[in-house]
């Protein structure tokens, strides 16, 4: 077997234990309730779709809308130098001091 065959079966195995791992709590009620607790109605196929599809696509758009959007601005884009926002050393704004030799008394 080559490397990336090797990898993708690690991979694989992998997500499976951990997927079996977190199933085995709903499996093991095995059906039976506590008293007083009744199943509640069944979700239809909309609901599902909604609750575990689109709703956590929504989620992650709009946090990407809301990481990215800043840098589509023109502003963001004119003030980007060595690929920072606005210089870190702030080396472009550093005022040099005027020292005499005659002021520094040891």
């Amino acid at each position: 077997m080559n490397k990336n065959l090797r990898r993708v079966w690690a991979a694989t195995a992998s997500t499976a234990v951990i997927s079996a791992l977190a199933i085995v709590p709903a499996i093991a009620t095995g059906g039976k309730y506590d008293d007083g607790q009744e199943a509640g109605a069944p979700l239809g196929m909309l609901n599902v779709i909604l609750l575990f599809v689109i709703l956590p696509l929504g989620v992650a758009s709009i946090v990407a809308l809301l990481t990215l959007a800043p840098g589509w601005t023109s502003a963001a884009r004119k003030s980007t130098q060595g690929g920072f926002l606005d210089d870190p050393t702030l080396s472009d704004r550093q005022i040099e001091a005027k020292v005499s030799q005659r002021e520094i008394s040891y």
